[in-house]
């Protein structure tokens, strides 16, 4: 038995670090938004003992116990008691590292599939989730939520229909270390006035004069700025470019600019100095890449 599946990736429509929490983790306050950018995913079971393999096609992911999407079909499988030996191969598309939970939705995608693979309606796939990381529980749902606490409090908002251009350096931002590089340096006293110019401009106007409906700042930019010049000159970029309404997904290192028509969208990637994917906020079937 298989099935192929589509993992989607999301962007933060703003987000915000209210602290350190005494677990270690961080609580945050954030709006997750899928978008049509999706890895492929091809699961398949047969009898077995419990054997979990991965294949993956590229090299910088690992296809091993160290990919949550393993991680994923070992918990589903000891939560169930399923004797099935499970088979996954992964095509990635979302940049690894980049923000964009491309990671977490893999993990997701799986226990989704296996739920559906094997019959197990019973099974709390939340509950699965929540152990395996604090963004893999929305990608449970998908679509549009507010999410706060480290990720697992999430309120099902309506999907904001878009057209999205993202924009990643080449550059790889671990999220473990975005936080710890926050809670060493104090971001809160290190704020770059020029960016909070930039993020007042932002979150206030949409095309045509209506206003969007999402304060996009993300408090890791000014730490990323601090330590990759490249984060800085392209932050500037985007300040100064035609885009009202842009951001940074996650911890980085990924930018995104917004718009209503897809032909706007692609007039602004005419712009783009480096790698883009033109994509659609996940109401919407397709996506499409060009480097």
């Amino acid at each position: 038995m298989n099935v192929t599946l589509e993992a989607r990736a999301k962007i933060n429509l703003g987000l915000r670090i209210l602290g350190k929490r005494p677990d270690g983790f961080h609580d945050i306050r954030s709006i997750f938004q899928e978008i049509t950018l999706c890895d492929m995913i091809r699961i398949s079971t047969n009898p077995g003992s419990g054997a979990i393999s991965i294949s993956c096609s590229t090299d910088d992911v690992p296809s091993d116990s160290s990919n949550l999407a393993w991680m994923a079909a070992d918990a589903f499988l000891k939560s169930t008691g399923e004797l099935i030996d499970v088979k996954i191969d992964l095509e990635k598309n979302i940049p690894s590292r980049g923000g964009l939970g491309g990671g977490s939705s893999d993990a997701a995608t799986v226990l989704k599939g296996l739920r559906q693979l094997t019959g197990r309606k019973d099974v709390d796939l939340l509950k699965i989730a929540s152990k395996l990381g604090s963004d893999v529980p929305f990608f449970i749902r998908g679509g549009a939520a507010s999410v706060e606490g480290r990720g697992e409090l999430i309120s099902s908002i309506p999907v904001i229909p878009f057209h999205a251009v993202l924009l990643h350096p080449l550059l790889r931002i671990s999220t473990p270390w975005a936080y710890r590089a926050w809670d060493e340096s104090m971001i809160t006293s290190l704020t770059n006035n020029t960016m909070i110019r930039h993020y007042s401009a932002l979150s206030a106007v949409w095309h045509e004069g209506k206003p969007f409906p999402h304060n996009l700042r993300n408090d890791f930019l000014p730490l990323l700025e601090k330590h990759f010049p490249e984060i800085a000159l392209l932050a500037q970029f985007m300040a100064n470019s035609q885009c009202i309404n842009w951001g940074l997904s996650g911890s980085g290192p990924t930018f995104y600019a917004l718009f209503k028509t897809k032909s706007r969208a692609s007039c602004f990637s005419e712009t783009l100095p480096g790698n883009f994917t033109l994509c659609r906020s996940a109401e919407t079937v397709g996506a499409s890449s060009n480097g």
